[in-house]
């Protein structure tokens, strides 16, 4: 979109700046939406859209929109779009307002250090994807037991042995009983 059509007079042109317009859009057109018709809810959306010099989103998405007013709901198009536009225009309802606040206090919030692992080690190879890990590197802080390709391999062929031991009883058992049904 270029500075035309999603009305901020050429300050930024972003797809940022037309979320919080639209935003700001959906927060107009909520407060009063409660219970009134869904044809005059897209009417009221569309026509302030348009005032905001925002392109009107596509009409499935439009929908969702009026159903939430419609309800008393304010859809939220992002956390940051909301927060910007209650900045300019108080969100519609309490219940918006508390949450948008509890955002607030999460995005200004810093974790302790070692809460996450370090980046280097979200990297996994393929190996340790298929094969659960390194054989025999299960150790403290490893979430359980690895098993390498050999003890894949003799738990597979215990399973079938298993399995073909107890189809050969049931096959047994099936012909001393005999032919049935005659």
């Amino acid at each position: 979109m270029d500075a035309a059509t999603n009305g901020n007079n050429g300050n930024h042109g972003t797809e940022e700046d037309s979320n919080v317009q639209l935003q700001m859009a959906i927060f107009e057109v909520t407060r009063d939406s409660q219970g009134k018709d869904l044809e005059d809810i897209k009417d009221r959306l569309r026509a302030e859209f348009a005032r905001r010099g925002v392109e009107p989103p596509p009409p499935t998405w439009l929908d969702s929109v009026a159903s939430a007013a419609f309800y008393g709901k304010s859809y939220i198009i992002d956390f940051p779009a909301a927060l910007a536009a209650d900045d300019a225009v108080p969100a519609p309802n309490e219940e918006v307002r508390e949450q948008l606040e509890t955002r607030r206090r999460l995005r200004q919030e810093k974790l302790p250090p070692g809460i996450f692992p370090d980046p280097s080690e979200w990297e996994l190879s393929p190996r340790e994807v298929t094969a659960g890990g390194t054989p025999g590197a299960a150790g403290k802080d490893s979430p359980g037991p690895s098993l390498g390709g050999r003890s894949t391999g003799l738990l597979l062929a215990v399973a079938g042995a298993a399995a073909t031991l107890a189809l050969a009883i049931l096959a047994v058992r099936a012909s001393r009983r005999g032919p049935q049904g005659r």
